[in-house]
């Protein structure tokens, strides 16, 4: 028999009721009721989140690279010598010796 869960009010009265009501529910009970929404993002939010994304990528190539805490530092310093991007040095490095 599937657990009852309650409604999700119409309107709440404070941000207060919002957050009470989240975090004694689940999203995952009523993802069936989220709906998709569109928003714009102001510019400077978007080249914070555009960097933050790169720097999440960057710190996956490192795992996945398997490179030390040293290693990625030595990584960077040289990239900034040479005035290039991180990924685009390195993947310089695997093509010269492949």
């Amino acid at each position: 028999m599937g657990k009852s869960r309650n409604v999700i009010p119409e309107e709440f009265e404070s941000i207060r009721q919002i957050q009470d009501f989240w975090d004694n529910h689940s999203t995952f009970d009523y993802w069936e009721e989220m709906e998709d929404i569109k928003m714009e993002l102001s510019p400077t939010l978007r080249s914070k989140l555009e960097t933050l994304r790169s720097k999440l990528e960057l710190k996956k190539l490192y795992t996945l690279l398997g490179l030390s805490s040293e290693q990625i530092a030595l990584v960077e310093n040289k990239a900034k010598l040479e005035d290039i991007d991180s990924r685009k040095l390195i993947s310089k490095w695997i093509l010269e010796h492949v």
